[in-house]
């Protein structure tokens, strides 16, 4: 039996992860991708940081949602 095994764990680079998604059918290459992304292609958005101020508020609007629903329906 050999004693020097080795192992090539410590000498992969980063070409070993899996590459980005290239953009949909019409979808553009740049710009913002995900929800904020989405947001501003519907118009609802003009930016992502106001694609962003936008999903807080919906998370919060929800949030105060389901307390009200927990209290007076259950």
């Amino acid at each position: 039996m050999s004693d020097e095994v080795q192992f090539d764990t410590d000498t992969q680079s980063n070409a070993m992860h899996r590459p980005s998604p290239a953009a949909g059918f019409g979808q553009s290459s740049g710009g913002a991708s995900g929800m904020a992304g989405w947001l501003m292609r519907h118009g609802l958005a003009k930016s992502p940081a106001s694609a962003q101020v936008i999903m807080v508020a919906v998370v919060v609007i929800d949030i105060i949602a389901t307390f009200i629903i927990i209290k007076y329906f259950l």
